[in-house]
């Protein structure tokens, strides 16, 4: 077992006793290739907030199996997307091929984000992307950056 899923772990274990572990920082690893080719993400480590694992699996139910192979979901994505929050221009959408009642799990990462005293490529998000289908309106709107053929 991973590090990171150990973490994982911990952060939901502790959130369910009360004892919420917030301010913890999981680092996801290296930045795929992807988003550094593609959407010009600069090549350092990325990671999660605990905050964020959190609302994750207990506002968005997110099962803490999927949130254990984050690193793996975000390093095969099914496409990538300009945030539609035109303000957010450090901001990509990952779509991903994993789904929760059919609708698409999109996982939103800011490039760059200060946390403490280190940079990192930040996920901020991870949900269940219900409504129209966001694939189609997004790539109508031009965000689309890129997908996997």
């Amino acid at each position: 077992m991973s590090n990171f899923h150990t973490l994982v772990d911990a952060i939901i274990k502790s959130e369910m006793n009360g004892l919420p572990m917030h301010e913890q920082v999981l680092e996801i690893g290296r930045t795929p290739k992807i988003l550094i080719d593609k959407a010009q993400f600069p090549d350092i480590k990325l990671a999660v907030n605990a905050k964020v694992i959190s609302k994750m699996c207990f506002d968005h139910g997110l099962a803490t199996s999927m949130l254990k192979r984050l690193p793996e979901i975000i390093n095969n994505p099914k496409s990538l997307f300009l945030s539609a929050n035109a303000s957010q221009t450090d901001s990509v959408v990952v779509m991903t091929f994993e789904v929760k009642g059919g609708n698409p799990i999109i996982i939103p990462i800011q490039k760059n984000r200060k946390v403490g005293r280190k940079l990192y490529n930040l996920v901020t998000s991870g949900y269940a992307k219900e409504g129209n289908d966001p694939d189609k309106k997004w790539r109508e709107k031009g965000l689309l950056i890129w997908e996997n053929n």
